[in-house]
């Protein structure tokens, strides 16, 4: 296992990204963001001067220690390609190689799309879809179906540049609309329209779009707080844009949540989102994570998965999670086929849908993942747990199902006073659903009790009032069977049958 380092520097921000690497998994252990805003130092003397690179010179002297501290074994260093605007951008990026060690990459338009797109496909499930990415000099749309690029088209204005693109000031009254006018006619220009058809889906990435779920999770009183694969809807985002540009440009600063650095840039890019929107007719759209970091990831360092997306996004992100937080003895992969087992062999007694299967995925591998915190009461803490693990290509009510399954593993322990706050994504069917799960996985867990993997296989018997599990073992599995037997009680009240296990 190796410590890699990714240096990444754009034109408003330093990013140093500290990562473990096993193969294609990887874990993140430190992110640090400084804000350092070469991009307006370019601009007005087209050059780096002095002062700015001094204070850039420093933070990358930081970055070079803090990997040394951590005693990181390789170190990627990447900027984005406003560098070139720069006069002195190679005495620049010599001077940081000297200082630091740090041999800048610089990437090209067409890497920085494939690095979004990268990030997107490996987050969201989204068969086919167009992915939208405004970032300071740039937006890009980026088309693909079946997990190929089909078609991508890069529009040489961002929320830094646009209002120069456009002709207007910023202190303008009219200048929101005016950008607006100008990004609709530049996208009339291209050929986007005609290779988007009913099927194509919708994906907002970056930081402009992360600003945009913010806003709308807090506008609609949304119960969680989860970036990655919020669907942002039509009416919700004609909400927050004319909140936001009724407040105009200097009273943006004013909303709550939302970084200074983010608010100068907002009405730019919120701007280019609504010309967008309007063009494409769109209803609604998913919002991927933190695009920028799992791309720069995928391409340059666990370069592995960008050449071949993953074809089963949760089934990664839940081993990714076993590799690196699970306990030394955890039986958790085990558990987890033993769950699945037990869900198809009941399936005429628990009457659930495929639906469901993804939360039981989630659940079974993570049922034990409150004991990081606290071995009492571990089911309930399971359930921050899940809600705070990076899981891709699940919805939020996937995430949301299956921490309330494993606090459902003593269906006792749901409150609900707790149900009720999610009542804008659950059901009261969800509610029956959880609990079975919650109750089948506990089975699971304690026909591995002793961790040894004794039970290896289950043929269900239902015979009028009863549910026989016959267990195929490898040993004695006498302890296993008496755990499991434990579970009668529990078994009876939730499926209304008695339990007994062979």
């Amino acid at each position: 296992m190796e410590k890699i380092g990714l240096v990444y520097i754009n034109g408003s921000v330093h990013r140093l990204v500290l990562l473990e690497l096993n193969g294609t998994y990887f874990n993140v252990f430190e992110d640090i963001t400084e804000n350092i805003k070469l991009n307006e130092e370019i601009a007005i003397s087209g050059l780096i001067r002095a002062g700015k690179s001094k204070e850039s010179l420093n933070v990358l002297k930081m970055f070079r220690k803090i990997c040394d501290n951590y005693e990181i074994t390789k170190i990627t260093a990447v900027t984005s390609n406003f560098i070139l605007n720069s006069k002195n951008q190679k005495s620049y990026l010599e001077e940081v190689y000297n200082n630091t060690g740090f041999n800048f990459i610089i990437m090209q338009p067409e890497d920085e799309a494939k690095m979004i797109y990268s990030g997107v496909i490996n987050s969201v499930d989204v068969p086919k879809g167009l992915i939208v990415n405004i970032s300071q000099q740039e937006t890009n749309l980026i088309l693909y179906n079946r997990r190929n690029i089909i078609y991508s088209k890069i529009l040489p204005f961002g929320t830094y540049n646009l209002p120069e693109k456009a002709g207007v000031a910023t202190t303008s009254p009219d200048a929101v609309d005016k950008m607006l006018d100008f990004v609709k006619k530049e996208i009339e220009k291209i050929d986007l329209i005609e290779h988007v058809d009913i099927e194509t889906s919708f994906v907002g990435a970056g930081s402009v779009y992360a600003t945009l779920g913010k806003l709308a999770r807090r506008s609609t009183h949304y119960s969680l707080d989860i970036e990655n694969n919020y669907i942002l809807e039509a009416p919700v985002f004609e909400k927050v844009y004319s909140v936001v540009k009724d407040l105009g440009l200097d009273k943006t600063k004013k909303l709550k949540g939302i970084s200074e650095d983010s608010v100068d840039t907002l009405l730019c890019g919120i701007s280019i989102a609504k010309a967008v929107s309007d063009v494409l007719n769109i209803e609604r759209m998913s919002i991927s994570g933190d695009t920028l970091r799992e791309g720069l990831i995928y391409s340059y360092i666990a370069m592995e998965a960008n050449e071949k997306p993953f074809s089963d996004m949760l089934g990664y992100s839940l081993e990714n999670i076993r590799i690196f937080k699970d306990q030394k003895y955890s039986n958790t992969a085990h558990v987890y086929n033993l769950a699945v087992i037990l869900f198809k062999q009941l399936k005429v007694i628990h009457k659930l849908s495929r639906v469901y299967v993804k939360a039981l995925r989630i659940a079974a591998s993570m049922y034990d993942s409150g004991k990081r915190i606290c071995f009492d009461n571990h089911e309930k803490y399971s359930f921050n747990v899940i809600l705070n693990s990076p899981l891709n290509g699940v919805s939020h009510k996937d995430v949301l199902l299956a921490a309330f399954t494993c606090v459902c593993q003593n269906p006792d322990n749901l409150n609900l006073s707790d149900w009720v706050k999610y009542k804008d994504i659950l059901t009261e069917e969800d509610m029956e659903a959880v609990k079975k799960m919650g109750v089948i996985i506990k089975l699971a867990d304690q026909l591995d009790k002793s961790r040894r993997g004794n039970v290896t296989d289950i043929c269900c018997d239902i015979l009028g009032d009863s549910v026989i599990l016959k267990t195929v073992v490898k040993g004695n599995a006498d302890f296993e069977i008496m755990e499991g037997m434990k579970l009668g009680p529990i078994f009876k009240k939730i499926f209304k049958k008695y339990l007994e296990i062979i």
